[in-house]
Order: C-alpha cells, then sequence, then structure tokens
C-alpha cells in the first residue's frame, strides 16, 4: 500500500474537525489535565474513525494516531486550542506520523 501526502489530508482534516469541536466546549472551565484528556482521546478516536474509513490495517492505524496524539502533545493547552485555525501544523503532525501507515518509523521533525 502506497500512501503519500494526499492520503494523510483527508485523516488531518477529519481530526481538525474533531479539534474545533472539542475546542469549542474547553471553555468550560476545564482544568489543563482534563483538557488535555479530552484532547487526546477526542483526537485518537477521530483520527481512527476517519483512517479506519479508508479501509486500512487496524496496527498501522493505531500507530498513526497514536504518533499523532503523541505529537499534539508537544504543544501547549492554547496552542492545541487554536490548532483547527492552522491546517498547516495538523499536516505537519500527519506527514511525521505517515509512515508508520506503512510500518516504518516515523518522520523526524528534528531540526
Amino acid at each position: 500500500m502506497r500512501l503519500n501526502s494526499r492520503t494523510a489530508n483527508p485523516f488531518a482534516l477529519a481530526i481538525a474537525a474533531a479539534l474545533a469541536a472539542l475546542s469549542l466546549t474547553a471553555c468550560g472551565g476545564q482544568s489543563d489535565a482534563q483538557f488535555n484528556a479530552a484532547f487526546d482521546k477526542s483526537t485518537h478516536d477521530s483520527c481512527v474513525n476517519s483512517a479506519g474509513s479508508h479501509g486500512l490495517p487496524a496496527p498501522q492505524v493505531e500507530a498513526y494516531c497514536t504518533c499523532f496524539v503523541k505529537e499534539a502533545d508537544k504543544l501547549s493547552v492554547p496552542d492545541k486550542m487554536a490548532l483547527p485555525a492552522h491546517e498547516e501544523k495538523i499536516t505537519a503532525m500527519a506527514q511525521t506520523c505517515l509512515p508508520l501507515m506503512t510500518g516504518a518509523a516515523p518522520a523526524s521533525n528534528a531540526p
């Protein structure tokens, strides 16, 4: 199975939609820890649902989505809340994890 940036983009866009919904509910007085837990679960579940709907193998989908959540966890809460407005950041995070869809190691985004 050959995947490229066009394949990752639908996942990234689905994740962005889920993040937008989550950031709207974040204004309800949650602590950072509560927000982060909800963010991780929502992001992971949206990713799995989106990737799974494309008929991709479950082990690769799980690895990719777990990687994506780990990449997002590098962001602060305000940055996570603003993420839906920054498709380029979502796409970059998706690109880092894309190799996991083929069983390879994630790309390094170190300078």
